[in-house]
């Protein structure tokens, strides 16, 4: 009945996925974990997305040189994708293992990165419930990508539509997560919410607190291009 040790889980084949970031990488024991859902925050401009697209170019690291060697499904809301910026990371990438995993090519890795365009909500939880099909006619993919999640649900008009279809989301998500190998990246944005006295704004994460107890990490990017980790502003610490 109990044949795996806490050793035999931690010498088997890596679950991490690469940030790219030293501190980041060093406090998850070697990266982004299968089985969450991260969410990375902050203003435009913060390096989210840059970020995300690093991810999906990580997630295809070779196997012999450590990494997943898988794919990755980038589902677009803000319809701000560029292949070309795409392209210019997959060549740095390419240039750092070209001695120890020549056949890592920068084309190979944009073929590998499947997209989807949201450009509302109904079409970004008609795209997370067939996440299903695609990850069984695909099941080299490790990692999916949410950019962003904020933006099509706060199109919606009405308080009571944005939150059942978040939790939706994270049911969907979730279902996923226990059927297949996977790590579910997304980000948010920042907002003003009015103090419970009136008398003041201060600064909180969109989606509300619901959504904070929801994901697993939740990563903070400020304009310095430095990151915090936490759930909470408050609680959260520098990660150098």
């Amino acid at each position: 009945l109990f044949t795996n040790s806490c050793w035999d889980i931690s010498q088997g084949s890596t679950n991490k996925i690469l940030t790219g970031h030293k501190g980041l990488d060093t406090h998850f024991g070697g990266g982004i974990s299968l089985g969450q859902i991260t969410e990375l925050i902050g203003n435009s401009g913060s390096g989210k997305t840059q970020l995300c697209l690093k991810l999906c170019l990580n997630v295809q690291i070779p196997k012999s040189v450590g990494g997943l060697e898988g794919s990755a499904l980038f589902i677009d809301t803000r319809q701000d994708f560029h292949p070309e910026r795409l392209l210019g990371l997959a060549k740095e990438l390419e240039k750092r293992y070209k001695d120890k995993a020549p056949d890592f090519k920068a084309s190979r890795m944009l073929e590998r990165v499947h997209h989807v365009r949201c450009p509302n909500a109904a079409q970004l939880m008609s795209s997370v419930l067939s996440c299903h099909r695609h990850l069984q006619d695909h099941p080299d993919i490790k990692l999916i990508v949410i950019d962003s999640l904020a933006f099509s649900l706060r199109m919606l008009e009405y308080g009571a539509q944005r939150f059942e279809l978040l939790l939706e989301l994270h049911e969907s998500m979730r279902r996923l997560q226990s059927q297949h190998s996977i790590a579910w990246v997304v980000t948010n944005v920042l907002t003003h919410r009015c103090s419970r006295n009136g008398r003041r704004f201060h600064v909180v994460p969109a989606l509300g607190e619901l959504h904070s107890h929801l994901i697993n990490e939740r990563i903070w990017f400020s304009q310095g291009w430095q990151c915090y980790l936490g759930k909470s502003w408050k609680a959260c610490r520098l990660i150098n």
